[in-house]
């Protein structure tokens, strides 16, 4: 990292930490997400996640899920499972950490942080928390919970372009698929100016 680095926020409420990006074994941009299904906001900030990894890779057992029906600001959220989902992609490297189920019971992750993410970029591991390649990150939701309030999985919309342009942005050489879409390429071009 050069000594004139400064941190700036960039697409929507993602923070530029570093323009040193995370070395992984699989030499693939990486997508962390630590969450617990409970939570309404990790609910919400889940459907930005799967849907923007769709654009790079399949997703296998994905199950669809709710937030829980009680004791939280805003119930049964429509949403979707990782501790059994599993991600595949020739750029991508999806690892997700869910600390406990939507009925509050721990989620055993057996150890499930190999690059030691919670320790150096969330030690007091806030959720939902999302990291980009080690580069960008997002502690808490980008949206509110409230805008799924009522819905089902089909009708939800999200904002999965900022987390597209985001790994499209750290992914140099892939141009398919959304990578070269105008918009995607716009929202690239914005946060490269910011």
């Amino acid at each position: 990292m050069s000594s004139d680095f400064r941190p700036k926020k960039i697409f929507g409420k993602f923070m530029h930490v570093t323009d040193i990006p995370l070395e992984t074994k699989s030499g693939k941009t990486l997508v962390f997400f630590l969450g617990a299904s409970f939570c309404p906001f990790c609910a919400a900030e889940r459907w930005a996640v799967v849907e923007a990894l769709k654009n790079f890779g399949t997703w296998e057992n994905l199950s669809e899920d709710f937030s829980a029906e009680k004791d939280e600001k805003y119930l049964n959220i429509p949403t979707f499972n990782f501790p059994n989902a599993s991600y595949s992609s020739r750029y991508v490297e999806f690892q997700a950490i869910e600390t406990a189920d939507r009925h509050f019971n721990d989620i055993d992750n057996g150890g499930k942080d190999p690059y030691s993410i919670l320790e150096n970029y969330n030690s007091d591991q806030m959720i939902p928390f999302t990291l980009i390649d080690g580069q960008f990150m997002l502690a808490g939701c980008g949206y509110s919970p409230k805008l799924f309030e009522g819905l089902d999985h089909d009708k939800v919309k999200n904002e999965t372009a900022f987390l597209t342009a985001l790994i499209c942005s750290n992914l140099k050489n892939y141009t398919e698929g959304r990578c070269s879409e105008n918009n995607i390429k716009e929202l690239i071009k914005q946060g490269e100016a910011s």
